[in-house]
């Protein structure tokens, strides 16, 4: 019977189960190796695909944050999914030590995100009557961007363990790592300056995903 896996946690974690997961399947947990991982069933794949996409992914990210809000969990990508039990069983076993070295290096850990976008100003209202203005128009958002997310760091490195950057279209995403207890603190210091900085958004806690250091998973 194929499944759907959700997320990965310490064997020893003390957790209340979700009730139900996407379409209102069943939460079931699959202990093993020093892990415990939950997932739902499924009849068949079909099955699985007559559920609106949005409805799926809504219903896994309930069940992540549920299981979040208690302890620290790696999460599968969306869909993950695998015939059956065995298979799931297997995939523990191999990366067991991977997920434990991981869990144990986050535990006590999340994630916050803050989206960074360019200004109207600093876009420009007009297309770039040359090649040259057009490299100066990028260089300006760039230069703009980076000293936004540079603000950013400052104001909030009192709680960061450890921060890193991504360029997306049209802006950077900055993701800051701290322990769980840090969050007000820092959400109340990043919105302090978010208010005075157009084209910035705050959001999390999440997994902290983007620290993750596992291979070929």
């Amino acid at each position: 019977m194929p499944l759907l896996a959700y997320c990965v946690m310490e064997a020893s974690a003390a957790i209340e189960m979700p009730s139900a997961g996407i379409a209102g399947a069943r939460v079931e947990e699959l202990q093993g190796f020093g892990l415990r991982c939950c997932f739902s069933r499924f009849d068949t794949r079909e099955h699985l695909s007559r559920v609106p996409a949005v409805e799926s992914a809504y219903g896994f990210h309930q069940v992540l944050q549920a299981l979040f809000r208690q302890v620290a969990i790696i999460p599968f990508r969306f869909p993950s999914l695998l015939e059956n039990v065995d298979e799931l069983r297997q995939h523990l076993r191999e990366h067991a030590p991977q997920y434990i070295e991981a869990l144990s290096r986050l535990r006590d850990m999340v994630q916050l995100e803050i989206h960074i976008g360019t200004t109207q100003a600093t876009e420009g209202g007009s297309q770039a009557a040359s090649g040259r203005e057009y490299l100066q128009q990028r260089h300006a958002r760039a230069a703009e961007l980076k000293a936004t997310a540079e603000s950013f760091n400052q104001a909030t490195r009192s709680w960061v363990v450890e921060w890193r950057e991504r360029p997306t279209d049209g802006g950077i995403r900055c993701y800051a790592l701290l322990r769980r207890d840090s969050v007000t603190s820092f959400q109340r210091a990043a919105q302090a300056l978010s208010d005075s900085l157009p084209g910035a958004r705050l959001s999390g806690p999440w997994p902290p995903a983007e620290f993750l250091e596992l291979k070929d998973l």
